[in-house]
């Protein structure tokens, strides 16, 4: 899964990497990306803007319990499930990052690792969109981990190798695979980024984690 990511870029250099404008003022850098937040996308009906929108569905359960968010939506299920079937044929989007976060349980307690590619640049997660009211909401698409994030998680979030061809019409299901781990780096990050509310560059600092002394 993906339940938080970075964009720490500056809009200029997302600007040309995806070849779109912001069209109003973003809210950047984020060094702590979660549920219910903002997202900066570029969706397929806009594919030369650069968007902020919510990251989550809603869900109304039918047997009457509370509404619950959906953030990610797995690549092997999209055509299956109804709250994804529609989103899957024509409403696709990119969700701009530069990093993602898994926790693994070290010593007792649980921190965060980091990944990113090894160049530091941005990229894009595959996305779907949905309309809710008047407001725009997104999922992340995951999809098998990688030999890098397995360790840590089984799931990791699609990072898309051509992402301009996630917006286009037809069959896309062939860009919904692993990234490859030999582009990619991972290391421990401060427990600051354990906090939601904590959105600051020590969230992504570099962390040597307290051993359990041996005897």
């Amino acid at each position: 899964m993906c339940g938080r990511f970075s964009l720490t870029q500056r809009l200029e250099i997302l600007e040309r990497i995806f070849k779109a404008k912001a069209r109003t003022k973003l809210t950047l850098p984020r060094y702590n990306v979660a549920p219910t937040q903002s997202v900066v996308v570029i969706t397929n009906d806009e594919p030369d803007v650069l968007q902020e929108i919510e990251w989550g569905f809603t869900v109304f359960p039918t047997d009457g319990s509370p509404p619950r968010k959906l953030v990610n939506a797995k690549a092997e299920t999209l055509q299956e499930r109804p709250a994804y079937r529609k989103a899957f044929a024509s409403r696709r989007c990119l969700i701009v990052a530069d990093g993602f976060y898994e926790w693994e349980s070290i010593a007792g307690k649980r921190y965060a690792k980091y990944f990113r590619l090894r160049d530091h640049q941005a990229f894009a997660f595959a996305g779907l969109y949905d309309e809710e009211g008047d407001r725009r909401h997104a999922v992340i698409i995951t999809t098998a981990a990688n030999e890098l994030v397995s360790p840590v998680h089984n799931r990791m979030p699609v990072i898309l190798r051509e992402p301009h061809r996630w917006l286009e019409p037809g069959d896309v299901s062939s860009l919904l695979s692993p990234y490859d781990p030999e582009l990619m780096e991972s290391f421990t990050v401060n427990p600051a980024v354990n906090s939601p509310e904590d959105d600051t560059e020590l969230c992504i600092a570099p962390y040597e984690p307290p051993q359990l002394p041996l005897f």
